[in-house]
């Protein structure tokens, strides 16, 4: 059975409340920089780009890993007994539920975890110590990330696995 992961659930940002207390307050909009962007930037990336704002009005837009931790992600999580019990140990700082399904041998789970969680478990999911199919999950979720402007990996490059269906994250800085 090939394993799935799906994002089922995202921080939710109330912007008209946060963005009018904080123009009262800072006398400036932390969203100005991501409003003048022109981008279409995902809600957590907007957020993140607020949070930096909020101490320097200058701060561009973007994701600043200091503040990972200020936004959360679930992911839906199914694959076999074993593979799922590989997969929970790479994400093992993270608060999880898992299930028996109808298909004998398989589980699902609900994960969830910050931003620099998620981050800290594809970089531990997508190395040559783990297995293939623990690998091809955590660079799904890699792929769910980045597909959400979310790529929060931009010091890792992807080097392809001897299988050549999965790949390894690795440090560019040589750490």
């Amino acid at each position: 059975m090939k394993p799935e992961a799906i994002i089922i659930g995202r921080s939710e940002i109330d912007f008209t409340t946060f963005l009018g207390v904080a123009v009262k307050v800072l006398g400036h909009s932390p969203g100005t920089a991501g409003d003048a962007s022109g981008k279409r930037l995902a809600d957590a990336t907007r957020f993140l780009g607020c949070l930096a704002a909020m101490r320097d009005s200058r701060a561009p837009a973007e994701l600043v890993p200091k503040y990972l931790n200020h936004v959360s992600f679930s992911i839906l999580l199914v694959a076999t007994d074993q593979d799922m019990l590989d997969i929970l140990e790479c994400v093992s700082s993270m608060a999880f539920v898992t299930a028996e399904t109808t298909v004998r041998g398989v589980l699902v789970a609900v994960v969830t975890g910050t931003l620099a969680q998620w981050k800290s478990a594809v970089l531990s999911g997508s190395t040559s110590d783990t297995e293939p199919v623990v690998r091809f999950v955590f660079n799904r979720i890699h792929g769910l990330f980045c597909d959400e402007g979310l790529n929060v990996w931009l010091d890792f490059r992807r080097r392809e696995a001897p299988d050549q269906a999965t790949y390894y994250l690795e440090d560019k800085r040589g750490r």
